[in-house]
């Protein structure tokens, strides 16, 4: 049974537990050859060294697979990372030790994603949503799935939170802004990310799979939606192409992996949902990681190009009241 993990290693620590191998690469100096690793668990990565590299090692380590790590937490250039004296491959591994998970069962999330279809009115998106989720394979791989790979909601059941926060913001909305179409909008929050179903594969970590890197899943949410409508008979056509160009501008612009930008309200009100949702959850995630006593701020963080403040506001920042 593991018992050491990613968030446990600290400089000087003996490691002798069980990692998943993400990434190797051999490189080649003039003194000679390293190996490089990432490896991890359900509570992060951690480079890995193989000082004494060669290509027989090298063909002994295969990506995706569990190896007992052996070796020294060391420091270099400011990071964290194991020198790693020994890998061997393990099958016997509880795998809920490598995939983090949300606070919600997969059962709560299906009872709230019920709620939330029966609570859409319009009858025409009401049969696609059921149309949608009736695939009982393809509704376990969205209660069970990820909101993305490393930024936000990276956790079995993320990708369901994720969805039903938005929906949860989208009906808010609808509430205040009675120009808005609530059946349109809170159907399109449904449907956004259910690309991410076949976008991401749940091995021992969280990978892209070729059509999610090669498509992204924005297609392939838009794929799912004309096939679903495929079966259903007299469908309005003015109603197919809302839906359809909520979940294709939902990032907000091609910068960001949309093929258009929101051109209709509900699309501004889905794309400010998302993003705020995916931002907050990605800063509470970038908290939970590095706040501590005496940490006030977090490291750089490139995607947000700034760091993120973690004082409290009853702080008194060193200085002295008047």
């Amino acid at each position: 049974m593991k018992s050491t993990f990613v968030s446990d290693l600290t400089a000087g620590f003996a490691v002798d537990d069980l990692f998943a191998l993400r990434k190797v690469e051999l490189r080649e100096f003039p003194t000679g050859k390293m190996i490089i690793l990432e490896i991890g668990d359900q509570t992060g990565r951690i480079k890995g060294v193989i000082w004494s590299g060669s290509t027989e090692i090298l063909k002994t380590l295969s990506v995706g697979e569990v190896y007992r790590i052996k070796g020294t937490v060391t420091t270099y250039r400011n990071e964290t990372q194991i020198t790693v004296e020994r890998a061997e491959i393990e099958k016997n591994f509880d795998p809920r030790d490598f995939l983090p998970s949300g606070k919600y069962s997969a059962d709560e999330l299906n009872e709230k994603l019920t709620r939330a279809i029966e609570a859409v009115a319009d009858s025409d998106y009401s049969r696609l949503l059921g149309a949608v989720f009736a695939d009982e394979k393809f509704k376990q791989g969205f209660l069970s799935g990820v909101g993305g790979k490393l930024w936000h909601h990276n956790y079995i059941g993320g990708l369901a939170e994720h969805t039903l926060s938005v929906y949860e913001l989208c009906r808010g909305f609808t509430e205040q802004f009675k120009e808005l179409d609530r059946d349109l909008l809170l159907s399109g929050a449904l449907l956004h990310d259910i690309g991410k179903v076949d976008s991401y594969s749940l091995g021992n970590y969280i990978e892209y799979t070729d059509s999610g890197r090669l498509l992204g899943h924005i297609v392939i949410g838009d794929e799912i939606i004309c096939k679903a409508l495929e079966a259903l008979s007299d469908f309005p056509s003015g109603k197919i192409l809302k839906l359809r160009h909520l979940v294709l501008a939902h990032q907000g612009s091609p910068e960001q992996m949309s093929p258009v930008p929101p051109m209709i309200g509900e699309g501004f009100a889905l794309y400010t949902a998302d993003l705020l949702d995916s931002k907050l959850a990605a800063l509470r995630r970038i908290k939970d990681k590095e706040a501590r006593p005496g940490v006030r701020w977090s490291n750089y963080v490139n995607l947000l190009e700034r760091y993120i403040f973690f004082g409290d506001d009853g702080e008194q920042n060193g200085e002295e009241g008047i």
